[in-house]
């Protein structure tokens, strides 16, 4: 049996499409694996009462010579933000506990007719409203690498089922790096596209003018299948050639900011990282300031305040007492933001933009550690980063969050572990909608970094 902790899509998708490896029997081990993980772990919200009935359909046409794509047969985790015509749709909350939405989003559905079978719902921060995965209603989604840390969020029940290997991919949102985060965390592979390139039709919006969906899975080349399936394009990586491939790439490092604020446990990693790359790809590495992001930050808090208390008025009035208080709170701090303040907001993020745009004339892309931090222990709330205090969320959104703003893509990969064995992310931006090359780039970099091994919870 394969271990899907351990291959990619492509590597499966051989032995599926000759049933070498039948479909019933991937879904019926990953059951297995998740009852074994759910209550340590807090994976899922729901699992499918249909995947195998699923896969026995999917399995009957390979049988026929049928096969619709490299995920034919294969198990999707989606992030319970998604509808789902066959299950409940929570978004995390116990407002929506028991909502039935009348159809799928729309990048599930382009799934479910490439032949993927959505396995279940996985947990996520309430409303996607945080990037710690502590949901008080679903339990605290634990870290596969060590249980007594957090996985991240708000996609952190779908990172840690592509981590543990109960899926061959899932799917999440990011506001604010809720699929790079956890992603990194978890040590897997997880994709924020360009802003608009990847429908949002059918999913519970946190702010609307910053959503994002992406997948998160084992490699690069695995975004490539997944975001192929999802806008219905059909080159992959492996059937085009890359004006990467062999020309010297200039990549801006902000090597200050670095320094100052990323902690020694995961600044050791990133910068050996750089040198294996550095010595191993034809790469040259180009200072940049970018003293900006705190302005973009605040610039993106106020907007998501705003919009958040737009979509969340209609349940504020009447339900608020059944939201986990610190969503609450958040959420209600919109409702005191006027207009022209945030107004205001979203031209502040539409001329940083233009200043980004312009530094990167001379950039093939932006690298970066995806998360300052090792993945914090679940009682933290605050840590000391470089002698500095700074708030757990305020340390795990410091830089993922500029790149919603900007509309851009960005993707983390699993660069090394630290001395304490836990996943760090490499972050890689390009300019908007210069996700092709991001990805050729990003591919570049993980066949000199490699992949990490399975975590410990599954060994």
């Amino acid at each position: 049996m394969v271990d899907l902790a351990k291959t990619s899509i492509r590597g499966i998708h051989r032995e599926v499409r000759s049933l070498r490896i039948k479909p019933t029997k991937i879904i019926e081990e990953c059951l297995r694996r998740i009852h074994r993980l759910n209550d340590a772990l807090r994976i899922f919200i729901h699992l499918s009462e249909e995947a195998i009935k699923h896969a026995e359909y999917l399995e009957k046409e390979l049988e026929e010579g049928k096969c619709r794509s490299e995920l034919h047969g294969l198990p999707i985790a989606v992030k319970d933000a998604f509808y789902t015509y066959d299950m409940p749709t929570t978004g995390g909350s116990i407002i929506l506990k028991d909502y039935k939405p009348p159809k799928d989003a729309e990048v599930v559905r382009k799934l479910r007719d490439a032949g993927a079978i959505i396995i279940g719902k996985t947990n996520m921060h309430e409303f996607a409203f945080g990037v710690t995965n502590k949901n008080p209603h679903y339990g605290v989604t634990r870290n596969p690498w060590s249980i007594d840390r957090i996985s991240g969020g708000s996609s952190g029940g779908s990172a840690v089922a592509v981590s543990v290997g109960v899926c061959i991919g899932g799917l999440g949102t990011d506001t604010a790096g809720s699929i790079r985060i956890p992603s990194a965390l978890c040590g897997v592979v997880g994709y924020k596209p360009s802003n608009g390139l990847l429908s949002l039709d059918g999913v519970i919006p946190l702010s609307h003018s910053l959503d994002t969906v992406g997948p998160i899975v084992k490699t690069v080349d695995d975004v490539s299948i997944t975001l192929n399936i999802m806008t219905g394009k059909v080159l992959t990586s492996q059937e085009r050639v890359s004006e990467y491939e062999d020309r010297e790439l200039r990549l801006g490092l902000p090597r200050k900011l670095i320094e100052e604020w990323v902690s020694d446990e995961v600044e050791e990693v990133f910068w050996r990282s750089i040198g294996k790359i550095t010595s191993r790809s034809n790469c040259r590495i180009v200072d940049i300031e970018i003293e900006w992001f705190k302005t973009i930050s605040d610039a993106r808090y106020i907007i998501v305040l705003s919009e958040s208390a737009a979509f969340h008025l209609k349940w504020l009035r009447n339900r608020w007492s059944e939201y986990d208080p610190d969503v609450r709170d958040r959420i209600l701090g919109g409702l005191f933001i006027t207009a022209p303040v945030y107004i205001q907001a979203q031209m502040i993020r539409k001329s940083l933009k233009r200043k980004f745009l312009k530094m990167m004339k001379n950039l093939d892309a932006v690298i970066l550690p995806t998360v300052p931090i090792e993945a914090p222990r679940v009682e933290d709330e605050e840590l000391i980063v470089k002698n500095k205090k700074i708030g757990v969320r305020r340390a795990l959104l410091f830089l993922t969050e500029c790149f919603n703003s900007l509309g851009t893509p960005a993707i983390t990969i699993p660069c090394g572990l630290t001395k304490g064995n836990l996943p760090v992310g490499l972050q890689i931006a390009t300019k908007p909608y210069e996700d092709t090359q991001l990805l050729e780039i990003a591919e570049r970099f993980e066949g000199v970094l490699g992949r990490l091994p399975e975590p410990p919870i599954i060994r």
